[in-house]
């Protein structure tokens, strides 16, 4: 017969009093976390699973995160695209009132004031942000695209006529061909480089070369640009009713048509630029300067891809390339097609401000396009959006069915419990009382 000695009871009553205890403790934990599973111990099976579903969960919620950013993204776009769509249409609807015969110059000079404001926001929509960031500079969202500005040339050969504004159609002495001198009843036709800007980008580091003047903003030395004549000359002068100057805003050069615009530039005998000696001695180039404002391209390369994440392993393009929607550089892009209409406005010229509607078209098809591109990602994006809502439900709820308390059963058991605690706390207070007396009667 085992022989059983108060210190035995006491372990034995402690022992069990203690593991009813920790069920009471479990089913409070339990009731207050809500959660079956506490930590692994609890069902290391039921634990695994529940945390393969929560970062199953975790993955859905950034994948939403990333495709509610993108959304937003791609909807500035659109909101971008419909509004470069109505500039395009405007600048249409001008296009084709100014075209009519019954127009006068006045009238177009008026209808080039309106232009150049869609001109304007023609840029601004370029400079569209999302989070501070531009849209349409690829990878370098720190820089603009195209911006408006204002530049300050000094056309001119030098000294040993190696300038990069050599004349792109000089004439030469027909007795001495390495010797160009002007013909009076030619022209002289210059590139236009800004010497207010050094382009960092450019390798070298360099002045840019000026295309996208807006027309009305070239000031020269006071000459006179077509299709304003020197009407206050002496009418037996040769360059009485002709225009100084013509400039090609779209391409970004300047024609001297006058005998005087040419001689400010070049000694009409040798054809070299004019120059004079400094206080030093040092010879330099004298020659006027020509001011304008213009839409600069930033040089960097913008054809850099944005993508996000909307599903494991899937991304999806957000971003639109700049030259697919405005064209490339170099070539009839978005603003040139506008400067086009606003150049045959600014001239006069019927055939131009005609021949700029078909610009205008190939301009807004290329716009729509982009804008048809935007809107099947938008559509990928929302499907994408619902199946991942239903995935975060069907995950969630297999999450919850492992981990979740089930109320009815934990309150009978907690009920049950705790009864059984109470019980074995009274038998316990009983068991204790006894002492070493009671066993020697």
């Amino acid at each position: 017969m085992a022989r059983v000695t108060f210190s035995t009871m006491y372990d034995t009553t402690m022992r069990y009093l203690q593991r009813n205890a920790n069920s009471v403790n479990k089913l409070q934990e339990q009731m207050s976390s809500n959660k079956m599973i506490n930590r692994p111990s609890d069902n290391p099976v039921g634990f695994a699973n529940a945390m393969i579903y929560r970062n199953t969960l975790n993955s859905l919620s950034q994948q939403k995160i990333n495709m509610d950013d993108g959304e937003i993204y791609m909807t500035v776009l659109e909101t971008t695209h419909q509004s470069i769509n109505t500039v395009f249409v405007r600048c249409k609807e001008l296009a084709v009132q100014a075209a009519s015969d019954t127009q006068n110059h006045q009238n177009r000079l008026y209808t080039n004031m309106e232009v150049r404001q869609l001109l304007e926001q023609m840029v601004s929509d370029a400079q569209s942000k999302h989070k501070d960031n531009y849209i349409f500079s690829g990878k370098w969202t720190n820089q603009p695209p195209y911006e408006i500005k204002g530049g300050q040339a000094e056309l001119r050969l030098n000294a040993d006529n190696s300038n990069r504004n050599t004349p792109l159609n000089p004439t030469y002495n027909p007795m001495d061909p390495s010797s160009p001198v002007f013909d009076p009843d030619s022209t002289v036709t210059i590139n236009i480089f800004d010497s207010n800007f050094w382009d960092q980008n450019l390798s070298p580091v360099d002045n840019p070369n000026v295309q996208r003047i807006i027309p009305g903003t070239v000031q020269l030395s006071g000459l006179l640009e077509t299709p304003y004549g020197n009407k206050s000359l002496p009418e037996d002068h040769p360059d009485y009713d002709k225009p100084d100057y013509e400039v090609d805003y779209v391409n970004g050069t300047i024609t001297l048509m006058s005998s005087r615009a040419k001689e400010l530039f070049y000694d009409p005998s040798t054809g070299a630029a004019v120059t004079t000696t400094n206080s030093e001695g040092t010879e330099i180039v004298v020659s006027p300067t020509i001011s304008f404002e213009y839409i600069y391209r930033n040089s960097i390369d913008m054809s850099g891809e944005i993508y996000r994440e909307i599903d494991s392993g899937i991304t999806i393009k957000i971003n639109t390339n700049p030259d697919d929607l405005f064209g490339k550089d170099h070539e009839m892009d978005s603003f040139k097609q506008i400067i086009s209409l606003m150049q045959g406005l600014w001239y006069n010229d019927q055939h131009q401000i005609s021949k700029s509607m078909d610009y205008l078209d190939n301009g807004r098809e290329r716009n729509l396009e982009q804008q048809a591109v935007e809107g099947a990602r938008l559509n990928r994006v929302a499907m994408v959006y619902d199946r991942n809502y239903d995935l975060t439900n069907t995950n969630t709820d297999a999450q919850s069915r492992i981990e979740d308390v089930k109320w009815e059963d934990l309150l009978s058991q907690m009920a049950l419990a705790d009864t059984i605690y109470n019980v074995s706390l009274q038998a316990a207070a009983r068991i204790m009382q006894r002492s070493l007396v009671d066993y020697l009667r």
